[in-house]
């Protein structure tokens, strides 16, 4: 998996990720449009204007039946 920047695009809403905050590095969490803008959002709180890079995060692993 490759960084996205967030100039180029944004994740889809509610799309789970991983993203890259400039001052405390890397978080995870979703990504949502809010009336003030982009937001990513996780364990961590709430980030905005930081946000440079993001990902996809994969897919949990899958139970054996």
């Amino acid at each position: 998996m490759e960084w996205i920047e967030v100039k180029d695009r944004f994740p889809e809403e509610d799309q789970r990720v991983i993203y890259w905050f400039e001052h405390t590095g890397v978080h995870y969490g979703k990504f949502t449009m809010t009336e003030h803008g982009a937001c990513f959002y996780g364990p961590g709180g709430w980030l905005t204007d930081d946000v440079t890079h993001w990902m996809p995060l994969p897919d949990p692993p899958k139970k054996d039946e």
